[in-house]
Parts: C-alpha cells; structure tokens; sequence
C-alpha cells in the first residue's frame, strides 16, 4: 500500500534520523506496529517502534558509531533501545519465536518482515512502513481493520492469550483508547479467557492500564477487567 508521512515534529525527526542510519545499512529496516497504526490514524506520535534484519550486535555498533547511546538489556530477545535526548526508540530484529511457553519467548533471528508480523498481536499492529519508498506492507489485512476500526488477533486469538495474558489488558485499553470495536472471535476469546489475568502481577496490569490518557478511561478499564473476573 503507497503511504507517505512528514516527520515534521522534533520526536518524528530524531526517530527518523535512527530509521536512516539502520535503513541505509539494512534495507530491511521499517517503521513498525502502533507507530504505523497511529501514522494511518493520523494521531500524535509518541512511541517509535523499528524493525530490522540487522542482529542486535549490528544495531548497537551502527548506533554507536553514530554516537547514539544504547539499552542493551533485552538484546537476547532482539530488542535494542536507541537513547536520544527525551526519546527512547526500541528497535526490534525481525525474528520468529521457537518457544512461547513463557513470556519472553526463545527466539530465531530472520530477515522476513512477513515471518515477523505472525508474532504480533493484533492485525492493526502487524503494520511495516519504509518511508523511503512509501510502501505499507501489511501481511495481515491491517489496513482493513484500522478502517473499519476493528481489534483483531493475528491467528489463533485463545494461543494468542495464552502466550501473554496481558493481551487481554491490551485489546480493551485500545478499544477505549481508539474507540475501536473487537472482532467477534477476538471478543469471545478475550471474556472466555480473562481469568488468565491472575497469573499476571498487579504492578503489570497497572503499567498497562496506566497507558490511557484519562482518569475516566482508566476507571472504565478497570470496571471492564473486574466485571469479567
């Protein structure tokens, strides 16, 4: 899908400056997920997501060579994160899990934007966008979704749940958070399953809930998760 984008805010610029450096090295190397839902939604840009073939190993030395500080916390799980001034980006190796018993799950580097996008959560979080070329790739049927507002899992929703509880949390935040509806298996399997919030910490249930912009959103979220458990 042809998409273009102007970076025009000081964020937009710097997180723009991390995708150049990667894109120009790795040209498999996109914009990703909620950055590219809230890009199409046209909403203000707060989070900056990337994805990359590069290894964590190469993102880190390209990073540096340019001298932007890095998070190396995560690096197991391919995740690296770029630390600019007011802004930290994460940026993520296209990679395929090969064990999701847990919720970091042990994982294979890979170089395939479409492997990658079965792992996410939701189709309208599924989204790669290269503004060099103005290309939206989407293997899930993303853009539909988001046009027609829609919350919906990527493959199987009960497996989806099961890898990570907090999924749960995710979709009813963005459902008050975008106003968007759930898909009706979405929906099913998120009420059939709630109970497997208590295998959750609170402090993670709170971080997430803590996301939405209002004291009134909160409260509904809250009232949503207790009505159901």
């Amino acid at each position: 899908m042809k998409f273009s984008y102007k970076f025009t805010e000081k964020k937009e610029k710097q997180a723009y400056k991390v995708y150049e450096i990667l894109v120009e090295n790795f040209s498999q190397s996109f914009f990703v997920g909620g950055t590219v839902r809230d890009m199409l939604l046209r909403k203000k840009l707060t989070d900056f997501d990337l994805a990359t073939s590069a290894k964590p190993y190469q993102v880190t030395a390209l990073l540096k060579k340019h001298g932007i500080r890095t998070d190396e916390q995560h690096k197991r799980y391919g995740i690296i994160i770029a630390k600019l001034r007011g802004l930290d980006i994460e940026i993520a190796t296209l990679r395929k899990d090969i064990a999701t018993n847990t919720r970091y799950p042990e994982v294979t580097f890979i170089s395939s934007p479409k492997v990658d996008s079965k792992r996410r959560d939701f189709s309208m979080n599924s989204l790669y966008f290269k503004p060099k070329n103005n290309i939206v790739y989407d293997y899930n049927k993303g853009v539909s979704d988001i046009k027609k507002k829609l919350i919906k899992f990527i493959g199987n929703p009960i497996k989806r749940i099961e890898e990570d509880p907090l999924r749960i949390v995710r979709a009813y935040r963005f459902m008050l958070q975008l106003n968007f509806k759930l898909e009706a298996k979405t929906a099913t399997a998120l009420s059939k399953n709630i109970h497997l919030l208590q295998q959750l910490s609170d402090s993670r249930i709170r971080t997430e809930i803590n996301k939405l912009a209002t004291k009134d959103l909160r409260k509904k979220l809250c009232t949503i998760i207790n009505k159901n458990t």
